[in-house]
C-alpha cells in the first residue's frame, strides 16, 4: 500500500513533532512567506511553488534567513529543469545561435473563469475554521488582491524568469496595463494584462553580444555600447489561441518555445548550418532588397523552423523534484534557487505596481545584491 502521511492542520506542530529533511509549499501565495520562514528557522530545506513570495521585502527576508542557517529554497519554476529549456539556454548562451538578442515576446493565453468550484455544502469543522473564513475566497485565492497578485504571480513569473536567465539580466523598468474587461464576477485582480519589461545589456550580462556593422550608416564603435531588449508579455483569460509560448529573436535567428517543443528560424543573416532549410547559410537562399540594404528571405526557410531536439523520459514535474532530493543527498543548489524565486518576485511585483500605478516602475539593483554570497541565478546544465 501507499505510504500514507500524516496529516496536519498547523505547520508548525507539523515541524516540531516530525522529522524532515526538507518541507514542500504548495499553498497559496500570500502564506508562501511565514511557511517558508518557519521551515527555514527549524532546520529544514524547502521546496516552494512559485512566486516564492507575495512582497519583495518578504523575498530578501528568505534570502537573509537561507544564509544565516545554511540552507536553501527551490522555487518551483519548473522550466529550468526542462531540457528543451535548459538546451535553448545553452544555444543562446554559450553557442550564439541567434546572435544578439533583439526582442523577446511571451505570453500565456487561456479562455476560461480561472475558478474552482465551491461545494456550498461543506460544512468546516473546528480545526478548518481556525484558517478559513470564507470558503469561497480561500478556494479562489488567486483571484482576490489581498492573497495574490493576479496573473503576473500565478502565469507571468515562469516566463519572465525565462527572459532574465537567458539574457543573463534583471530588467531596468516596466510599463504595464491592465483591466477588468471580460468575467467581472466579483473578482479583484485583473483578467488581462499587458507588460513590456527593459533589460540593459552590458559586455557583463553572459547574454550580451557584440555585432559588426551591417550599414555604412552605423556607428561601428557605438554598435556595441550598452543595448536594451525589450520582453513583451500578455495574458489573457478569454482567448486561447497564441496559448502558452515564448520567442527569443535575433539577429541571426529566433527560438520559439512552447508546451510542444522548441524550434528555431533562422534569419537571412544566419551563419548556423544546421538550421538552415538548405543545407548552408540562410543568405544563400535569400534576395537582396538593394534599396533598403535588407535582406529578405524568397522561399520557406525562414517559415519553417529546425527542431531543437533533447532526450528525456520524465515530466518536468518529475524532474525538479529528482533535482531537488539530488541536491539535497549530495550538497547541491538548486538551479531555481532563492535569488531566481527573489528575481522573479520582483520582476512581478513591479510589474504590478506599473499596471497598479499606470506609470514606468524602476527596478533598483539593490533590491537583488546582498553583502553576502548569493546562488548563481544563471547556471545552464
Amino acid at each position: 500500500a501507499a505510504y500514507r502521511p500524516k496529516g496536519y492542520y498547523d505547520h508548525r506542530e507539523m515541524l516540531e513533532k516530525e522529522e524532515l529533511d526538507a518541507v514542500v509549499i504548495t499553498t497559496p501565495l500570500h502564506t508562501h512567506y511565514q511557511l517558508t520562514m518557519d521551515s527555514l528557522s527549524a532546520g529544514k530545506y524547502v521546496f516552494c511553488e512559485k512566486t516564492m513570495c507575495y512582497e519583495i521585502e518578504q523575498a530578501r527576508d528568505i534570502v537573509k534567513k537561507c544564509n544565516e542557517v545554511g540552507k536553501w529554497v527551490q522555487v518551483g519554476h519548473q522550466r529550468r529543469y526542462n531540457p528543451l529549456y535548459n538546451k535553448a539556454a545553452s544555444l543562446l548562451l554559450d553557442e550564439g545561435i541567434a546572435g544578439r538578442i533583439v526582442h523577446i515576446d511571451a505570453q500565456w493565453h487561456r479562455n476560461n473563469d480561472w475558478r474552482r468550484p465551491v461545494n456550498k455544502d461543506h460544512k468546516l469543522n473546528s480545526q478548518e475554521a481556525r484558517f478559513i473564513q470564507d470558503l469561497e475566497r480561500h478556494m479562489n485565492w488567486r483571484l482576490y488582491k489581498d492573497t495574490s497578485r493576479g496573473l503576473l504571480t500565478e502565469l507571468m513569473t515562469h516566463q519572465v524568469d525565462i527572459a532574465s536567465w537567458f539574457l543573463d539580466a534583471m530588467p531596468a523598468r516596466v510599463y504595464g496595463c491592465g483591466s477588468q474587461d471580460y468575467w467581472r464576477d466579483g473578482r479583484e485582480i485583473d483578467d488581462s494584462i499587458n507588460v513590456i519589461y527593459e533589460f540593459d545589456i552590458t559586455p557583463q550580462n553572459r547574454g550580451y553580444r557584440a555585432i559588426n556593422a551591417r550599414s555604412s550608416y552605423q556607428d561601428k564603435i557605438k554598435i556595441n555600447e550598452p543595448y536594451t531588449v525589450q520582453l513583451v508579455y500578455s495574458s489573457l483569460t478569454a482567448n486561447a489561441k497564441k496559448g502558452c509560448s515564448e520567442l527569443i529573436q535575433g539577429d541571426q535567428g529566433t527560438i520559439e518555445l512552447t508546451e510542444d517543443g522548441g524550434s528555431f528560424y533562422e534569419e537571412p543573416t544566419s551563419k548556423v548550418s544546421w538550421g538552415s532549410s538548405g543545407g548552408g547559410s540562410a543568405e544563400q537562399t535569400a534576395t537582396v532588397i538593394t534599396s533598403g540594404g535588407t535582406l529578405k528571405l524568397s522561399n520557406k526557410a525562414q517559415q519553417e523552423g529546425k527542431p531543437i531536439k533533447v532526450d528525456n523520459d520524465k515530466s518536468v514535474d518529475q524532474l525538479q523534484f529528482i533535482r531537488f532530493a539530488k541536491d539535497i543527498k549530495e550538497g547541491g543548489t538548486p538551479k531555481a534557487n532563492q535569488i531566481v524565486g527573489l528575481r522573479a518576485t520582483i520582476m512581478a511585483l513591479a510589474g504590478f505596481q506599473a499596471i497598479a500605478e499606470r506609470r514606468m516602475v524602476d527596478i533598483d539593483p539593490a533590491l537583488y545584491t546582498f553583502e553576502f554570497p548569493t546562488p548563481d541565478p544563471s547556471v545552464v546544465s
